[in-house]
């Protein structure tokens, strides 16, 4: 690898290392996203049910079959 190819990478990996704490979120911060997403109208009002063990019983008793679906786009 020639020596600028070089230092372009090790310039690129400082940057991330300097820059990554600042685009991760908190504990905090997570819980706020979710909250949001969770008071959004279609969530709100369309009947779903956010806790998995909760929906589980429910499908049991009503003998239904869960549709589920799992995010990440509140995590880092």
């Amino acid at each position: 690898m020639k020596t600028t190819a070089k230092r372009t990478v090790i310039r690129s990996l400082t940057a991330l290392l300097v820059l990554a704490p600042g685009l991760m979120a908190t504990p905090q911060g997570l819980e706020e996203k979710y909250e949001e997403k969770l008071a959004k109208r279609f969530v709100r009002f369309g009947g779903w049910e956010t806790d998995y063990d909760a929906a589980r019983e429910r499908a049991k008793q009503e003998d239904k079959l869960l549709f589920v679906y799992f995010s990440r786009s509140y995590s880092p």
